[in-house]
């Protein structure tokens, strides 16, 4: 599908192509009458060089004007593919999801971590990727807590230490009523990342506090995680 520059530029072409081709008529016009003939000189050959470049445009398959946008890091990304989807992109080694199986129950609150991924693609802040880390919380205690994976750490196997970005995390953090579930994915830019293949392990932390209204009983949790 074109995007919006892709439309713009084939209108603009096309209006070009029509107006050249005009004015390349005009100028042969102008040609035959001696008062206007010095105009016909220069307008006869740029008219025709621009309707030249406007049919050659034009003639190019639509699919090629639409230019490709660099997509952003999110959990699209990092979502796993069904079978079919996977063997297309078995030649695109810019993205590598790893499936755990962890899991610590602190009073009453499961907490759970069931796939890390690895994006290799620049952003805007000048990081080369990303590590998305997908939490599952789920609060089966009789009290509202309060934890922040999406303020976290995290370390990675070449030494890397890396604040989450809260901007660009999913709705993980904050207060979790008694009862609730909540999970996403918490994304931790990567200043240097030359193969996704090259993080083969992390160090995770963050804050839990168990009573969201007693400040004084903070946890930590302080985990590894290797594939």
């Amino acid at each position: 599908m074109l995007n919006n520059r892709g439309i713009i530029m084939i209108l603009f072409m096309g209006f070009l192509t029509i107006f050249s081709t005009v004015g390349f008529i005009v100028g042969l016009i102008f040609l035959v009458f001696r008062k206007t003939r010095k105009k016909a000189y220069w307008l006869v050959p740029s008219t025709l060089i621009l309707a030249i470049i406007g049919f050659s445009f034009m003639s190019k398959p639509v699919e090629e004007l639409g230019e490709r946008e660099e997509q952003p890091i999110s959990s699209a990304n990092i979502e796993p593919m069904d079978s079919d989807a996977q063997e297309d992109s078995d030649e695109d080694d810019s993205t590598v999801v790893h499936k755990l199986n962890w899991s610590e129950k602190k009073n009453d609150t499961t907490f759970k971590i069931d796939r890390v991924g690895i994006v290799k693609n620049e952003m805007e802040s000048g990081a080369e990727g990303a590590i998305a880390v997908h939490f599952v919380i789920d609060n089966r205690s009789k009290k509202d807590i309060s934890t922040f994976p999406n303020q976290g750490t995290l370390l990675t196997n070449t030494k890397e230490q890396i604040d989450a970005s809260l901007s660009l995390s999913e709705d993980i953090g904050g207060e979790i009523m008694s009862g609730a579930k909540k999970e996403g994915y918490v994304l931790y830019p990567i200043k240097k990342l030359n193969d996704p293949n090259d993080i083969k392990s992390i160090r995770v932390k963050w804050d839990f506090w168990p009573d969201k209204d007693v400040t004084t009983n903070a946890q930590d949790f302080d985990i590894n995680l290797t594939w």
